[in-house]
């Protein structure tokens, strides 16, 4: 059922309104999203995004199907329940004292008869109104036990249709999370994500269920009720109706004010929880700057701009209800004048003037609810459109129906004139171009923001270069499979992240059914098994959240003990040594020499001493390849790569720096300067 519900939200029918992206930059929250990176929600018109609301109906059918029916038979019920109280007041008011003494309660309440009704009396008295009072009352007592009964079951099958929903809404919302592109997670926030996942989801489930029950009941109530008024009086009937264009006036014209009012709600309790999100993330940034003032300034800030926002909604609201409320009065007063009046003409009797006002009362109750779906309805369509953007992303790295799964092969990876940029008008990279051949050890070097994270990024396929292709063994990368190309190529990323689980089970993320000894041998050549064995609980000690109770050199062993264990056809190691001392270094380089033998390897490093063992070195300044050789190539050129091995070799004994035949003396003795 799960997966049909995704194929289901896939290939919604309006699914192909997102197919047309706005061709400027959009505004999300407080950053700019990139066009083509969300669908363009403002193409879809309220009446497809009402229709894809309640196509979450569909996984959940069955269960709309007896809730549906529980309500109905419960309306049901009341009606009759209603029906028979007036009834029973009518046999009251019939009842004529026994002559020559006052009649006692048992008497009265038996009849003539002086006994209990029998089963078929109390049927009977369904179809005619000169039953007993007992029959009547004993009808009552047992229409009251089934509509007790039905509007029990009803509240257990709304509240298993209201958890389903959100299960399986929640699980396609958390399913397009895990597979939508890095550039979506770059254009929301967390916080933002967070709000759609949980407040916008909720939203859109309480209006399609309140929508499909509460409407039904409403249509339910009314009909039933204005059907039993109008066999009871035709003109009060039509008398109770006047009101009712009025309000539906009202109510329209009300939607077109309050969405601007629930959208700027919506937008002002996004930043607020990106702020919360922000800060616990930071606590220690915030904490070693002894900035917590300013914090909390910021803070108050941004909730007094969303309170703000909450009055003016609920301001418009509040001048919404005494409206609704006034027509209501407006009504009662009608019906009970013109009642009043047939009661003195003779031609309405009390039962009958009971019947009136519960049924008035029950359809005014129930015609007043419809504010509260007006206000669900409201909130819904904002949360829709933002619950849409999540939902329908177009993908950042659209994969092939006919993809293929990455061959066996040595590794080699191939750049052909590649351009890229996470905004198409500010490239990042321009015109790279190299031929990597398999098993080579490859170091990137360059100034910080020449875009080396970017180009490893670009070998998994986080992004699609705007230009140009990429080739691992001659195959465009756009040719294969996500899946399959992922588990090829592994990351140690420069910013380690750790998850609240235990110590083996964060480095078997990749492999999850790994066995132990694979574990700790990945463990040992990272260099992290003698830490591990100090651990209170070893292998099995929980890790607290992204690692915290963990140093920066620890966590960034684990990380590279988790890349080691998945056995990549090619390995990225993106500064994957910053935190760690150089002794630690050193280990660990002797224990990647056995990691790296037969497998392609990308260094990305600012230590001149990390990439002197390399196959190739690639120089990156301003996006652009300006030097590629092996470290003794680049050292006899002039360039970028030699003037920071000259400040970094200085001293090393064993490191000639041979500057270029005819550099002059003061070059020379520049060079030469600590």
């Amino acid at each position: 059922m799960r997966r049909r519900w995704r194929r289901q939200i896939s290939r919604s029918r309006i699914i192909a309104t997102n197919s047309v992206s706005s061709p400027t930059i959009a505004v999300t929250g407080q950053k700019e999203v990139p066009p083509g990176v969300l669908p363009d929600v403002s193409a879809v018109s309220t009446a497809a995004l009402l229709a894809w609301m309640f196509s979450f109906l569909r996984p959940v059918r069955s269960q709309v199907f007896f809730a549906c029916s529980y309500l109905a038979f419960a309306v049901g019920a009341e009606v009759l329940a209603v029906k028979q109280t007036g009834r029973a007041a009518n046999a009251i008011q019939r009842l004529a004292p026994i002559p020559g003494r006052a009649p006692g309660f048992i008497q009265w309440f038996l009849g003539p008869t002086g006994r209990l009704p029998s089963l078929a009396e109390v049927l009977h008295n369904f179809s005619t109104d000169t039953s007993s009072l007992s029959a009547l009352l004993v009808g009552l007592v047992l229409i009251t036990a089934l509509f007790l009964f039905l509007r029990y079951r009803r509240f257990v099958a709304e509240a298993r249709l209201s958890m389903m929903m959100v299960f399986y809404i929640r699980e396609a919302v958390y399913d397009k999370l895990q597979r939508v592109g890095f550039g979506f997670h770059d254009a929301l926030s967390s916080g933002q994500l967070i709000n759609r996942a949980l407040t916008d989801l909720q939203n859109v489930r309480a209006f399609v269920q309140t929508a499909v029950l509460t409407t039904l009941e409403i249509g339910l109530i009314v009909g039933g009720y204005m059907l039993l008024v109008f066999t009871l009086s035709p003109v009060v009937a039509a008398l109770s109706l006047l009101p009712l264009p009025i309000w539906t006036w009202y109510i329209l014209r009300f939607s077109q004010r309050v969405q601007p009012a629930v959208k700027a709600v919506m937008e002002a309790d996004d930043r607020n929880v990106s702020i919360i999100a922000e800060n616990i993330a930071g606590v220690h940034v915030v904490k070693a700057f002894a900035i917590e003032d300013q914090e909390i300034q910021r803070y108050r800030a941004h909730c007094k701009t969303f309170f703000e926002r909450v009055r003016n909604r609920i301001v418009i609201l509040a001048d919404f209800m005494p409206v609704i409320r006034g027509i209501a009065s407006a009504s009662y007063l009608i019906l009970f004048l013109a009642a009043g009046l047939l009661m003195i003409h003779g031609k309405l009797r009390a039962g009958d003037f009971l019947i009136l006002g519960s049924a008035m009362g029950q359809i005014l109750s129930r015609l007043q609810a419809v504010s509260v779906i007006n206000e669900q309805y409201q909130n819904a369509i904002v949360s829709a459109r933002r619950l849409y953007e999540v939902l329908y992303a177009p993908p950042t790295v659209p994969e092939k129906t006919d993809a293929i799964a990455i061959p066996p092969g040595p590794g080699a990876v191939r750049f052909e004139s590649v351009f890229f940029g996470y905004d198409q008008t500010k490239p990042v990279l321009s015109d790279i171009s190299f031929d990597i051949k398999g098993g080579s050890r490859v170091a990137i070097v360059g100034p910080t923001g020449a875009g080396k994270t970017t180009l490893v990024n670009l070998i998994a396929r986080f992004y699609d270069p705007g230009a140009g292709r990429i080739l691992i063994d001659g195959i465009d990368l756009r040719d294969l499979s996500l899946a399959s190309l992922r588990t090829q190529v592994a990351f140690v990323f420069q910013e380690t992240y750790l998850f609240s689980d235990t110590v083996a089970a964060n480095i078997a993320y990749g492999r999850p059914n790994i066995s132990f000894g694979d574990v700790e041998a990945a463990s040992r050549l990272a260099q992290a098994h003698e830490f591990i064995e100090q651990l209170p609980a070893g292998y099995e000690a929980m890790l607290g959240e992204r690692g915290s109770s963990l140093s920066g050199g620890q966590k960034q062993r684990l990380a590279i003990a988790r890349a080691i264990l998945t056995n990549p056809r090619i390995l990225v190691l993106d500064d994957a040594t910053a935190s760690v001392d150089p002794e630690t270094e050193e280990l660990i380089r002797r224990g990647m020499r056995f990691v790296m033998q037969g497998r392609t390897t990308f260094t990305i490093a600012h230590r001149v001493s990390s990439v002197k063992q390399a196959d190739v070195v690639i120089v990156l300044e301003q996006g652009r390849v300006t030097q590629i050789g092996t470290h003794e190539q680049l050292m006899r050129a002039d360039g970028h790569y030699r003037e920071i091995a000259r400040v970094q070799l200085f001293g090393d004994n064993n490191e000639a720096i041979v500057l270029p035949a005819g550099a002059d003396l003061a070059a020379q003795q520049t060079g030469n300067q600590p």
